[in-house]
Parts: C-alpha cells; sequence; structure tokens
C-alpha cells in the first residue's frame, strides 16, 4: 500500500475532532438537532484551517442514518456514525450524494450551467446531496451571475457549501444568500499538542520545543503544520523510528535562524556596538539565510519586545519559557517610542529590498541604522560603552 501523507491519514472524521473551531461546529451541530440546515454555506479563513473538512464532515452527517433515524443519537451525539451505509460510502468516496467541484478548474459559465443540471436530480440514498465548492472566489462574475437563480430557489434536497480564502471576492449577491462562517487561526498551542498526537501515534520522541518551532512555521494553518512534520520526520528519523525529533535538526531543516541572532542584534543596539552588528550581519550572509526573512523575524523579535512592554507579560510572545524570561529582561532596556522606530526602519527597509539592488549594503546599512535610532531608546544603566566613544553621554532613555 502507498504511503498516506499526515494530512490526510489525521484529517479529521468528526466534528469533535475539528481543531480550534468550536463555535461553527457547535453551530452546525445545533442546526441539524434543530432541524435548521440552510441551503446555502460560505465557509472562509486562511488555508489549512479545517474549511473543507469541516464541510466533508457536514455532508456526512446529514445523510448519515444513525442521525435520521435515532433522535436520542441526534441529540446527544450529533456526529456521523461511521457504521451506516451512508457513512461507509463516503469513506471509502463512492457516495453519490456528496460533489466536490473545484472552482480553480471549473470556473466558467458552462461549468455552472452544467451543476445546475445536476442539482435537479435528487440523493439516491439519505435526504440531500451536498455541494461542496472550494476556492469558489475564483469563479467568473458571468458564473456566479449564472448561479444566482439556483442559489435563490435550490431544490430541497440541496445543500451548497462554499469553500474560500478570499471572501471580500465573493459578489455581495451571493455572500447574502448564504450563512458565512469564519474559520480562526489555529492557536500555536493547538497545532503543537496535535502535532504531539500524531507523533506519540507514529511511534516517534520528539522535544516540545522542535514541535513549537514548527507550529510557528505554520501561521495558523493546522495542515501546513502537518506536511511541515512530514518533512521534519523524513530529515530526522530512520527506518527504525530511531533518533527522534530534536530542535536542533528542525531549525537546521527549515533554514531557521535562532533567536540568539536576534538578540545579538539588540544587544548590539543598547551597547552602541556597529562591530557587533556587522558580525551578525556576516553571519546571515555568509551562511545563505534570506535577508529579507531575517528583517521580517527581526520585526517580530521587536514585535515581542513591544508586546512585553504594553502587557508587562510575555504571554503573546510564542517561544519557550528560557526566551520568555529573556524577553522581560530585555523589554525593560528600551523604551517603547524607539522600538516602533525601529520596526518603522525596518517596514522600509524590508519593502526597498524587494524592488532594488545592492541588497547586502541595504540590509548591512539598515542594521547599522538600528544603533543610531537608539540614541532615544536604550537606558542610561544598561548601555555599554562601545569601542572608542566618550566617556560622558547624554541619558538616552526618557521616563
Amino acid at each position: 500500500m502507498s504511503y498516506q501523507v499526515i494530512a490526510r491519514k489525521y484529517r479529521p472524521k468528526t466534528f469533535e475532532d475539528i481543531t480550534a473551531q468550536e463555535h461553527i461546529t457547535r453551530t452546525i451541530q445545533n442546526s441539524l438537532r434543530m432541524g435548521r440546515v440552510g441551503h446555502g454555506y460560505i465557509f472562509s479563513g486562511l488555508r489549512g484551517v479545517g474549511k473543507t473538512t469541516a464541510a466533508r464532515v457536514f455532508a456526512k452527517a446529514v445523510n448519515c442514518q444513525k442521525i435520521i433515524e435515532d433522535p436520542e443519537y441526534l441529540r446527544t451525539v450529533t456526529e456521523p456514525c461511521g457504521e451506516c451505509e451512508s457513512c461507509r460510502d463516503f469513506d471509502a468516496g463512492t457516495s453519490l450524494n456528496i460533489a466536490e467541484f473545484d472552482a480553480a478548474s471549473n470556473n466558467s459559465v458552462d461549468d455552472i450551467r452544467t451543476l445546475r443540471e445536476n442539482v435537479r436530480y435528487g440523493p439516491q440514498k439519505g435526504r440531500y446531496r451536498v455541494y461542496i465548492i472550494d476556492e469558489v472566489h475564483m469563479l467568473s462574475i458571468a458564473a456566479f451571475n449564472a448561479f444566482l437563480k439556483t442559489l435563490e430557489e435550490p431544490p430541497p434536497h440541496a445543500i451548497f457549501i462554499f469553500a474560500t480564502t478570499e471572501l471580500h471576492k465573493i459578489p455581495a449577491t451571493i455572500a447574502s444568500r448564504c450563512q458565512r462562517f469564519n474559520f480562526k487561526r489555529i492557536p500555536l498551542e493547538e497545532i503543537q499538542k496535535q502535532l504531539q498526537m500524531i507523533c506519540n501515534a507514529e511511534g516517534i520522541t520528539v522535544e516540545p520545543d522542535a514541535l513549537q518551532l514548527v507550529g510557528r512555521k505554520a501561521h495558523g494553518s493546522m495542515r501546513d503544520a502537518q506536511s511541515i512534520l512530514d518533512q521534519v520526520i523524513a530529515f530526522s528519523v530512520d527506518r527504525q523510528n530511531e533518533g527522534g525529533i530534536s530542535y536542533s535538526k528542525v531549525a537546521e531543516l527549515l533554514n531557521y535562524v535562532d533567536d540568539d541572532h536576534f538578540f545579538a542584534v539588540t544587544d548590539a543596539v543598547l551597547e552602541r556596538n556597529p562591530s557587533a552588528m556587522i558580525d551578525t550581519a556576516q553571519f546571515v550572509i555568509e551562511n545563505g539565510y534570506d535577508e529579507q526573512d531575517f528583517l521580517e523575524k527581526l520585526i517580530e523579535h521587536l514585535r515581542n519586545i513591544l508586546m512585553v512592554q504594553n502587557l508587562r507579560s510575555p504571554r503573546l510572545v510564542e517561544r519557550p519559557d528560557a526566551v520568555r524570561e529573556r524577553y522581560l529582561r530585555d523589554a525593560e532596556r528600551f523604551s517603547p517610542g524607539s522600538v516602533m522606530q525601529m520596526i518603522d526602519l525596518l517596514l522600509n527597509t524590508s519593502r526597498e529590498l524587494k524592488f532594488q539592488f545592492e541588497y547586502r549594503f541595504r540590509f548591512e546599512l539598515a542594521l547599522l541604522k538600528l544603533i543610531d535610532l537608539a540614541s532615544g531608546g536604550a537606558t542610561s544603566g544598561a548601555s555599554a560603552e562601545a569601542p572608542g566613544t566618550p566617556q560622558k553621554k547624554k541619558p538616552v532613555m526618557q521616563h
């Protein structure tokens, strides 16, 4: 049997398994219990957060024979049973009551006309025929218009579920005829917990910090996190499942710049040490890291300092506890105004690097300019004298 990737192998099969979208799964389950199933739904949100998965579980539930025939099961469980003929057909991919339609490659008026013709036919078994239309924002305006009448007066057996990552591209005439559900970005803790469960099921040892790094790289997308984990396992673990996944291996594979180097930048700013700043720039360049990516992560580093300063807590800093403690200490050494000035400088530099040449020089220049900006931002007691500078300096933080 061919290998099945983690994102498919561990795809949720019930509402309960869908991570961090309880506001949506609860609403759908309540609508099933009350018999208030609509004819049109829009599922929007970031890629890989469960839109199509939720649509499939919903489609499976509305035709589940146990939900239809057993009022007590409907009231107390409200999950597709996975055992009835309808659920088994769905799992085997042979159900004729569920149709998935890719709007990215079938976006013309003719494609919609064909869909409209098929909608007239009732379900083979069960109550509904469910049409899941992925990337619905890719339909042409003419195709949307051709779909309006069907969506306004659909057959009683038809349910349309539109999944999209770009809700703003859907015409208001379509959106107003549907119930809209916005899927949230999945919190890092939930991603880390799910990845740990997968590693336990696969018999793979893993360091918690390594999973946190994978989760941060996924930026709130569970599917991205699972795909990265697949890659990490292939890199770290041998055939006998020996070796395990360590933080260092994940950082090496993902070409991740360690937090120490971002703290080295802010330390050089505090110490007004251009030599140390140039050394950090050389490390980035000589090790083949992308300057643009380094600046983006440096902006995130300064953002973490700013959050700690304003909240007096590192609770919004997605880092291991030891690194959080370091942010707590360093946040006291800058003024919020100087941090915001440095972020503005880096944002402007990041934009310039996309369109201009001399990347290396502009990158080095931006890091050196941070030291000049610090003249209004580091505490006089915390800053060190740079070699060759006068002993008398005016205080650089205004309380």
